[in-house]
């Protein structure tokens, strides 16, 4: 087939489970989400199909290491990819690239104390994994992604347009993520992004923001994932903080990693700080996700979530 052909979607998917030897589509679907992930059934199996668009195929080689660790060390909440004759985990041609997993069972759940107990004692196992000797790779909660794209987004709209996110930044002082203890982290967990069988957690998915960072942040970034619940249409939030969702998440995770005495007295702040890195990513990627619509610090999650006032139970 000449590369000036453009393939249908069909084509596009047959040419992957051929690549990874899975035998001929039977049935394909379109997953939720924002990415272009497909469940397929084929002759041996049920998958799902992610073709690559919402980040590269380089990030996702750098991703390997990590995964290939926590498989190494038998870490069981997750689907590995699937690798081809050649030992290649990545499709790659000239307009599809993709990586292939087993289909878990499971779906999405609901927040819910039990929810948050699960996820915390599994992302606590997670930070328990060795780290050392990984090569690095950058993702958007590591130590250095905050403070530099601070300035990527002061040169993009000026400080006037940015006024709270810098007196909320300067308010953090001298937190620094890379001062607390480091691990593997999943980077981006979130109900989206586990499945459930019932009451049981089955897998966390997604993993493109793998890398080392501070467990403190991942778990600040779980607490945002789950711990607030939908406001009504009258609010002014979008959803509001439950403290007994963090007490489930908390006293789960603190059963299997301890934190230490600097982690406890700044999980408030790397809440906040998560909470600020999300609206400063989706500041940089404003027009691409609301074009022609005027850029409003405020109206983004850290202020439509409250962290500006939340307040963290102690215990």
């Amino acid at each position: 087939m000449s590369q000036a052909t453009n393939r249908t979607l069909e084509q596009k998917l047959a040419a992957i489970s051929d690549y990874f030897a899975l035998g001929t589509v039977k049935f394909a679907r379109r997953a939720m989400g924002t990415n272009q992930n497909y469940y397929v059934a084929t002759d041996s199996g049920r998958y799902l199909f992610k073709i690559i668009v919402n980040t590269t195929v380089e990030d996702v080689e750098n991703g390997l290491p990590y995964l290939n660790r926590l498989e190494e060390c038998q870490f069981a909440m997750t689907a590995y990819y699937l690798r081809a004759a050649n030992g290649e985990a990545i499709y790659k041609s000239y307009d599809c690239n993709a990586v292939v997993l087993h289909r878990l069972p499971g779906k999405m759940p609901r927040t819910s104390e039990n929810v948050c107990r699960e996820v915390g004692i599994n992302l606590a196992k997670l930070h328990l994994i060795p780290s050392d000797c990984l090569p690095p790779k950058r993702h958007w909660l590591d130590n250095d992604y905050l403070p530099e794209n601070i300035t990527a987004a002061v040169r993009m709209f000026g400080t006037d347009k940015l006024k709270e996110t810098l007196s909320v930044y300067h308010s953090f002082g001298n937190f620094r993520p890379a001062n607390y203890p480091q691990s593997i982290i999943h980077g981006d967990l979130d109900t989206t992004n586990c499945l459930f069988v019932g009451g049981t957690i089955s897998a966390f998915l997604d993993w493109q923001e793998v890398g080392i960072g501070a467990c403190v942040i991942d778990f600040a970034s779980t607490v945002l994932g789950f711990c607030f619940i939908d406001e009504d249409e009258a609010s002014n939030y979008w959803a509001k903080f439950n403290p007994d969702l963090y007490l489930a998440l908390y006293n789960a995770y603190v059963q299997v990693r301890p934190f230490s005495i600097s982690e406890q007295d700044v999980i408030e702040v790397a809440a906040k700080y998560v909470g600020l890195t999300q609206l400063v990513w989706s500041i940089l990627h404003w027009q691409q996700y609301h074009p022609d619509t005027e850029m409003i610090e405020t109206n983004t999650l850290y202020w439509k979530f409250g962290l500006d006032t939340l307040r963290l139970p102690t215990r």
